[in-house]
């Protein structure tokens, strides 16, 4: 039988699993990647989406559940978190931030170059769909996050997705 192959960009998913395990270290949540796609998805009703723009443009998004929202806000201000409030929100448009951040950093190793990143943006609920134009190269990969416990098991996976269409952006000079 011949090879079957996952047909994903591997520059970045490599970028993608990298950056959401350097970026999440900084919370000290160990994510463990459980599988890889490369077709958009958005199954958790909370998204955190961060611009990337430079010689290739495009976005990284972060969804996940409210209980891993909280899950990873509490691992970053280290306190147990049990609502949505303003301190938690912010902290999870932060995690999307370091993650976004340490994908810029990835990507100047790469034929898909960023130089700067945007603000963080935040969408609570689940109706909605991102749709890309034709030449995007998008990559989405599940992660596992320990330490929820297993009567939670939908909410112990977020997808990290990177999106970018090379040579869209504008070159600093």
């Amino acid at each position: 039988m011949d090879e079957i192959k996952l047909q994903v960009d591997r520059t970045l998913l490599d970028v993608v699993m990298r950056s959401t395990l350097k970026g999440l270290s900084m919370t000290g949540v160990e994510p463990i990647p459980v599988g890889a796609s490369r077709l958009a998805s958005q199954r958790h009703n909370i998204s955190v989406i961060v611009g990337l723009v430079g010689a290739c443009s495009g976005n990284i998004v972060v969804n996940l559940s409210e209980k891993g929202l909280l899950h990873l806000a509490g691992a970053l201000l280290g306190e147990e978190q049990t609502v949505l409030t303003e301190d938690n929100i912010d902290a999870i448009m932060e995690v999307g931030n370091m993650v976004a951040g340490c994908a810029k950093e990835a990507l100047m190793e790469t034929d898909f170059k960023v130089e700067e990143i945007s603000l963080p943006s935040l969408i609570l609920g689940q109706s909605f769909a991102v749709v890309y134009a034709r030449g995007i190269n998008t990559v989405n990969v599940e992660f596992e996050i320990p330490g929820l416990p297993v009567s939670m098991l939908n909410d112990r996976f977020i997808t990290v997705g990177i999106s970018l269409l090379r040579g869209s952006g504008s070159r600093r000079r």
